[in-house]
């Protein structure tokens, strides 16, 4: 079994056709057929049951085809993360931010480095906290600017920067807009709501929010990137939450603050490993120079 004779049987049934399947992957129609053909043969089942008009998927086609499926789904993730792997391992130093978290302060940090003037060459990657950690955890980032909260203090070293008040952004046309405050997430009631993807630690504290009063968001998207959650308020599509700082760039964004205010405590985080006395000198003069405590 090939993975090309993987890729030849899910196209033929994603169109449903071997003509068109050869069509989209530029082959000969014989190549998809004899592709199929060799995995009939060597699995010992039909794949297939054809006619004069195309064909239909057999039981166990359609397994095959699911499983298929998924075998190249992992390919494709990892083709992926081997090509994160090495643009990472070539730059010099390696930060992570979440988008929300690092909106505004990703160009401080810069401008603190010198970037474009400094021979240190910076990479910074964007992505929710969980993997931001995972990648310090296997080496592909030398620090990241994440909430510090609830971190194991064995396994990471971190320096506090800021904090960030969570507000909850509407457009000015919301009936939501007049509040002066937002006291519990009953007031929200059923408004669309754009969030953050799960994988973000603020995904996390929202579900709280809400949960704890038993409710449930009226959840229409969910965003990896902060432009696009702001674009859904700023088109009054949907509400959200996010950090003062982020809502403040835009007058068409009203930011309404919690009577319970939720808070994120930022700062720079980096393993507790053998490059720790190496990097930390960097990590706390570039705090430093950010107004970080130590």
């Amino acid at each position: 079994m090939k993975l090309f004779q993987l890729h030849y049987f899910c196209t033929a049934c994603a169109y449903r056709s071997v003509t068109r399947a050869a069509e989209a992957l530029h082959v000969s129609q014989p190549a998809v057929s004899m592709a199929i053909q060799a995995l009939e043969n060597e699995f010992g089942v039909r794949l297939l049951d054809r006619g004069e008009r195309g064909f239909v998927l057999t039981p166990d086609g359609e397994f095959f085809c699911r499983e298929a499926r998924a075998i190249l789904s992992r390919t494709d993730l990892l083709a992926g993360a081997m090509e994160e792997r090495r643009r990472l391992g070539a730059a010099s130093l390696r930060f992570g931010s979440t988008p929300m978290a690092g909106a505004g302060f990703t160009q401080d940090l810069f401008r603190a480095l010198g970037a474009g003037r400094s021979p240190l060459s910076v990479n910074l990657v964007e992505g929710g906290r969980p993997r931001l950690l995972q990648l310090l955890d296997d080496g592909l980032i030398d620090f990241a600017f994440v909430a510090t909260r609830e971190l194991p203090p064995d396994k990471y070293a971190c320096i506090g920067l800021r904090d960030s008040e969570i507000v909850f952004c509407v457009h000015p046309s919301s009936p939501l807009a007049q509040l002066e405050t937002l006291d519990s997430a009953a007031q929200i009631g059923s408004e669309p709501l754009a969030f953050f993807s799960d994988e973000f630690y603020l995904a996390g504290l929202l579900h709280d929010f809400f949960k704890k009063e038993g409710l449930e968001p009226n959840i229409i998207a969910r965003a990896a990137q902060i432009f696009t959650v702001i674009q859904f308020v700023r088109s009054g599509t949907a509400s959200a939450f996010l950090n003062r700082d982020a809502a403040a760039e835009f007058a068409d964004i009203v930011a309404i603050p919690l009577r319970e205010p939720i808070s994120l405590k930022l700062g720079f985080v980096w393993k507790k490993d053998v490059r720790a006395a190496e990097l930390e000198p960097v990590i706390r003069s570039l705090a430093s120079q950010l107004g970080g405590a130590s």
